[in-house]
């Protein structure tokens, strides 16, 4: 029997540290453990990349699929090779990417982590972006959505024909290291607090700043990419301002060794975000048994769920007496630690895939 054929768009991985990024990655890599196992024998997948992303990225090397790299001069040319062949079943799995096949008998799922822009960007990025993310919905046979928050953002936004979205949540996974070293910008002994994410203005890391003038004991750490300039000034600032200069870190990008130590040896993880679809993040920081504090905006609250302490709005006093009551809270609770475990566990890759390959086979039946 001819298999079927299924192809990913998996573009995003061009920025593999990013949340779609590391959404392609993990789901391509159970999808392909899946295959390992001849649970997918009767399925071909063919990876759409960018140049700059190498197959070697996935861990499965004993089963390789069929790779397709965009080209970014001539790219109608090269797009011709692929979007006009015949898959019977196409998966987009970010609502950044904008290629969709040609071919009108190719089933479609269409995968929306978020609508940020809307709050994002300018009017007029805006009507250009709902138009075409219109005519993909239209398009697509299933809408899939990572959190009924963002599922609900998308009902709102756009007219599904009377199409109903699929919830599948992310996954996390967290890379974990035997001995992990401690990094050079923490003492020894130092009591800390650990955020992470890219330095914009959506993950209102500043509002943090001005809380530790109540935590002299704590340093604060900040890892990520520093995306944009004007907040990282903005963060900078702040620091000035309240005169914690020797109490916050501002550590850039930082290793995966790193990032596991620092969620192992934090004493708290927080997380004070506006916009997320899923929030990873915290997901990873309850996986290892520690307290979480997070903004209640968006998809947080559906995903960290009674395990995490949230902020309704960042007032410095009252940012610190929540912290302050949670770390009490949680040092009290003895069954914390497992609890915040067993949440973390009800998100994995492996739960995703499963999900997304049920969807796959009941659309090729």
């Amino acid at each position: 029997m001819e298999k079927k054929k299924i192809m990913l768009d998996m573009t995003m991985l061009k920025r593999p540290h990013t949340g779609l990024g590391q959404f392609s990655l993990y789901l391509g890599n159970y999808l392909l453990e899946m295959n390992k196992n001849n649970i997918h024998e009767d399925y071909q997948y063919d990876f759409l990349l960018h140049t700059r992303t190498k197959p070697t990225i996935f861990s499965h090397q004993n089963y390789t699929p069929r790779y397709f790299n965009i080209i970014r001069k001539n790219i109608s040319i090269q797009l011709a090779t692929y979007t006009f062949k015949k898959y019977d079943l196409w998966h987009t799995l970010s609502q950044q990417s904008a290629y969709f096949p040609f071919n009108t008998s190719s089933k479609i799922i269409y995968t929306i982590h978020d609508l940020n822009f809307l709050k994002e960007e300018n009017q007029k990025f805006i009507d250009k972006k709902m138009k075409s993310m219109q005519k993909q919905v239209e398009r697509a046979d299933i809408i899939t959505a990572i959190s009924n928050y963002a599922a609900d953002d998308v009902y709102k936004n756009f007219d599904l024909k009377g199409k109903k979205i699929e919830v599948v949540y992310n996954g996390i996974e967290l890379k974990k290291y035997q001995n992990p070293k401690k990094p050079s910008f923490i003492a020894d002994n130092q009591k800390f607090i650990f955020t992470i994410g890219s330095i914009m203005e959506k993950k209102n890391f500043h509002t943090l700043v001005p809380m530790m003038k109540y935590l002299p004991e704590y340093k604060l750490v900040i890892a990520g990419k520093r995306e944009k300039k004007e907040y990282i000034y903005r963060v900078e600032n702040e620091i000035q301002k309240n005169n914690v200069e020797n109490q916050v870190i501002l550590t850039g990008e930082i290793t995966d060794e790193d990032r596991y130590w620092l969620y192992q040896n934090c004493e708290a993880f927080v997380f004070p975000s506006l916009l997320e679809g899923f929030g990873m993040p915290i997901v990873e920081a309850l996986s290892v048994g520690k307290p979480v504090f997070s903004s209640s905006a968006t998809s947080l609250p559906e995903v960290g769920g009674e395990l995490v302490d949230y902020w309704h709005h960042f007032e410095p006093e009252s940012m610190f007496e929540i912290f302050k009551n949670g770390i009490e809270k949680r040092k009290k609770d003895v069954l914390f630690a497992q609890k915040a475990i067993d949440r973390a566990n009800e998100f994995t890759w492996k739960i995703a895939a499963d999900k997304y390959f049920s969807l796959y086979k009941d659309m090729l039946k």
